[in-house]
């Protein structure tokens, strides 16, 4: 004999288990994308380095490339507070993971290595390795060749950037490289004759000598490299805030078609040689990682 329950006590049960159910599986999480639509702010990790992002001397004020286009790729989507939180180069990524910043802006060359770790933002400026030296360049380096056949010449750079990895591909033996954190204490070795050419991207050098405030330097010119030196600098999310990469990709797309850029590349001494070619993508550049 088969008997069915009353559609009523079904219905009961229904409920019982559902607000069972609710009780134990947690709630929504919220996403970092809608933390900072709500809250109207974003936190940006970045190197204290010009042009990149730096403080102002006497002032305290976050200047360079990568503030003010953040600045102006949110200020359409609502996000009016971008506050930024200065940290060593190498630490940069590490304190993305773990949660101290939304992103990270600080001049990073997108590589597949990276693509592997972090999501990157479109490309925002070509770039290309330069050296700068002691006025006179004594020791007449104009390439990583040089640097690598001439037994006596050391080369800085900073740690964990591309321009180590690309020496070392063109042949400077690693005992005749020294890292450094920061510019200031690369600069400081080549001043004090530790080093003999300092090795950093292109803008950092056009960022670094503009307004010929040292006039004890100057850039190797020209410096050649491999074509595979050139890299493309961006922005750097979270792999589990893509959303949040799309929604600063908009800002950043409507700043490039409007002219906004043309005028921050200007404010820091970039060129057309600075520009990213139209239709690169990040995608493109990362291969499978991205």
């Amino acid at each position: 004999m088969n008997f069915r329950a009353p559609s009523a006590a079904i219905g009961l049960a229904c409920i019982a288990y559902a607000a069972l159910v609710g009780s134990v599986l947690p709630a929504t999480a919220e996403t970092t994308k809608e933390r900072v639509l709500k809250e109207g702010r974003i936190v940006i990790g970045i190197h204290n380095r010009a042009p990149w992002g730096y403080k102002k001397e006497g002032t305290g004020e976050l200047l360079g490339w990568h503030p003010d286009l953040l600045r102006a790729a949110f200020a359409d989507l609502g996000v009016k507070q971008v506050d930024f939180e200065v940290t060593e180069f190498g630490a940069l990524i590490p304190g993305l993971m773990a949660g101290r910043f939304d992103a990270v802006a600080s001049g990073l060359s997108i590589t597949p290595e990276r693509c592997q770790q972090v999501a990157f933002g479109a490309p925002d400026l070509r770039s290309d390795d330069a050296a700068i030296v002691l006025a006179g360049n004594p020791k007449a380096i104009h390439s990583y060749a040089d640097l690598a056949k001439k037994s006596d010449a050391i080369m800085g750079g900073g740690r964990g950037s591309n321009v180590i990895k690309n020496a070392i591909t063109e042949g400077v033996p690693e005992d005749r490289i020294l890292q450094f954190p920061d510019i200031e204490t690369n600069i400081a070795a080549l001043r004090a004759g530790r080093i003999d050419a300092a090795l950093f991207s292109s803008p950092t050098v056009i960022g670094l000598l503009a307004g010929n405030k040292s006039p004890d330097l100057e850039r190797a010119s020209p410096f050649t490299t491999d074509e595979k030196s050139i890299s493309y600098i961006a922005i750097a999310f979270r792999k589990d805030d893509g959303d949040l990469r799309d929604l600063y990709n908009q800002g950043l797309a409507k700043v490039m078609s409007n002219g906004t850029i043309a005028t921050i590349m200007a404010k820091y001494g970039f060129g057309p040689t600075e520009n990213v070619p139209p239709g690169l993508t990040t995608s493109q550049l990362c291969g499978a990682a991205n």
